[in-house]
């Protein structure tokens, strides 16, 4: 009998996040470790040992795990960053001067508080510390609003995340920037989204709102011009991801006005996949505010953006996607349709054939893509309940422990899906573990969710238990 996986803790710190990050990939590609072991011409002992946070990995090594895994160079940003902070030694931290931050901060973060300007084209020695500090993010264990903290608290993570923000805020008004400075916000950009996935927006909105925008400061300073395509795409990133995580905390119009800023630095790049991506943020905002025909219209105008030249990934996603607006809206002939090519397209997905943004899609969120149309469909005819149920069982066994929002989201679905299903009892004992761990992920996205499960739960009134308990989540 093969033994069990460690259960990773990636907010204990950065080798225990790369594993984790490693593990996530690794297993979106389904290969055991020692298939990926062999394409990339290493042990599977040593691939365990990696995401087990027992042994680090080179640089090459990093490198040809992303384009196996088709990570869009994660891995490689972040082993970068690992080994930085093992550069630093204290004798060296221990001579960094704080002058005028405003705020009591490691030596690390006050080297970055303390940057200067790139000295040449394609470099930005001095702010690397930049990538140093965001390693804080990953290590950090208080959480605000009710969130638990880790069994090993190490520091403060809101005011970790607060002082990579005021670096990011110094670093705008630098005058010329490089391919460094890029990276460093690349993997500021990654730890941030890490974070987004298992806490939810609430947690780095406030300060990712502020690096997004300062970042956007940074395509008035000075650069080579081969660095303009990076530099938009590296910013529009930041920007996307603020304005995905003030959707999740359903502040719409502070979410559109990043997704634009987006869309445009994309298309003046004529980078169409990264619109797409945008394009599909768009429709997740619009699905959520029951705007299902905007949704289409925003996801039709993704397909003719990129046409014949859509990889099987970015077809899968805007048919999945689709299928959940044409249910709501009751075409249930175009929905199966939607939802029979995304399955078709997703089968056709090949390792380090997709675009960056892809690297996020699994079985377990084409799974949840289905539950929610069954869902749907379910509302209309209760037959199609225990279908609902069972897809969305399946995309909360897939979702790994570094999707904690997602699995969330699908247990709210799960909770309906029961209750739309004539089962009650079971619907309630799940609902009561959604209430009891609320906090956990800081989304307000998540909580309308659960409010909005009393509609469904309306299937099986008349029980004092269910009434109940739809009178406590109405007062949420």
């Amino acid at each position: 009998m093969p033994y069990p996986e460690k259960q990773l803790q990636p907010e204990n710190g950065l080798a225990e996040w790369f594993g984790a990050e490693l593990r996530h990939h690794r297993k979106r590609s389904r290969l055991s470790q020692d298939e990926l072991g062999q394409r990339v011409y290493t042990s599977g002992s040593k691939i365990g040992k990696i995401e087990k946070a027992q042994r680090g990995c080179s640089v090459e090594l990093a490198e040809a795990l992303d384009r196996e895994l088709g990570t869009g160079g994660v891995l490689a940003r972040a082993w970068r960053l690992i080994e930085a902070q093992a550069d630093i030694l204290p004798s060296e931290a221990d001579t960094f001067e704080n002058r005028g931050s405003g705020v009591d901060v490691s030596p690390v973060v006050r080297e970055m508080l303390d940057s200067h300007s790139s000295t040449a084209p394609g470099e930005s020695v001095d702010r690397r510390s930049l990538l140093l500090a965001s390693a804080g993010l990953a290590a950090g264990a208080v959480l605000a609003d009710g969130g638990v903290p880790s069994a090993k608290p190490q520091l403060d993570l809101m005011a970790q995340v607060d002082q990579i923000a005021t670096a990011c805020i110094r670093m705008s008004g630098q005058r010329r920037i490089g391919r460094a400075d890029l990276a460093r916000l690349g993997a500021v950009h990654d730890l941030y989204q890490s974070l987004d996935y298992q806490y939810g927006g609430g947690l780095v909105h406030r300060s990712l709102n502020q690096v997004a925008d300062a970042a956007a400061a940074l395509l008035d300073s000075s650069y080579p011009d081969q660095l303009r395509s990076e530099l938009f795409t590296t910013v529009a990133n930041l920007r996307l991801l603020a304005g995905w995580t003030a959707f999740d905390l359903c502040y719409h119009s502070t979410a559109q006005r990043h997704f634009a800023a987006a869309e445009r630095l994309a298309v003046s790049t004529e980078n169409m996949s990264l619109a797409v991506f945008v394009h599909y943020c768009q429709a997740r905002q619009f699905q959520h505010q029951r705007h299902n025909r905007d949704a289409v219209e925003v996801l039709r105008l993704a397909s003719d953006r990129v046409r014949s030249t859509a990889t099987p990934g970015t077809k899968a996603v805007l048919n999945a996607t689709i299928a959940t607006s044409f249910a709501a809206l009751g075409d249930r002939a175009a929905a199966i349709a939607s939802l029979n090519h995304a399955n078709d397209d997703f089968d056709r997905i090949t390792s380090g054939g997709e675009p960056p943004w892809i690297s996020w899609i699994d079985r377990a969120e084409l799974d949840a893509q289905f539950g929610r149309v069954y869902r749907d469909f379910a509302r209309q005819d209760p037959r199609f309940a225990d279908e609902a149920a069972e897809w969305t069982r399946r995309a909360i066994e897939g979702f790994d422990e570094g999707m904690q929002r997602s699995s969330v989201l699908n247990q709210v679905g799960l909770c309906s899906a029961w209750f739309l299903a004539g089962e009650p009892d079971t619907a309630l004992d799940i609902g009561a573990r959604l209430v009891a761990d609320d906090g956990q992920v800081l989304s307000q996205r998540v909580r309308e969710r659960i409010v909005n499960m009393g509609r469904d739960a309306q299937r099986c009134s008349g029980s004092s238990d269910v009434d109940d308990f739809v009178h406590m989540i109405t007062l949420r």
